[in-house]
């Protein structure tokens, strides 16, 4: 079964995150809630995290030690991260290409590493050979 697609505001997502470490107490709970969701850089009163579309789409519950995540929310947290990893992933080999003329060795061995075929040490021992 495919995974449903969710539009989520980046406060959703950062929430999603920080519920996949651990329960979150609910903030209205007191200043000790207050005090763990601002530990862990959360702002119960963005307007953008809106607590209630994650609890109504199945992505969190509320139980007694707070917000928990689903496996439907895990899924879509992890999901978020991997899409989040291969864009950075691109932005490096966009970035080799554009050096690749000026410092070949240097594009092959971050080509390398990027493509998992060699490990970091073996990376830049190729680039301390080719010297």
């Amino acid at each position: 079964m495919p995974l449903p697609h969710f539009e989520l505001t980046r406060p959703q997502y950062r929430f999603l995150a920080e519920a996949a470490l651990g329960p979150l107490p609910d903030p209205d709970d007191g200043e000790g809630a207050q005090q763990i969701w601002s530990a862990r850089e959360l702002d119960p009163d963005d307007p953008d995290l809106v607590l209630s579309e994650l609890v109504f789409a199945g992505l969190v519950t509320r139980g007694r030690n707070g917000f928990v995540l689903t496996p439907l929310g895990a899924a879509v947290h992890h999901r978020a991260a991997q899409e989040e990893a291969e864009n950075r992933l691109a932005a490096v080999v966009l970035l080799t290409d554009e050096i690749a003329r000026e410092h070949p060795r240097l594009a092959r061995a971050v080509r390398l590493l990027a493509q998992g075929i060699v490990s970091p040490e073996e990376a830049s021992a190729r680039l301390k050979d080719d010297e």
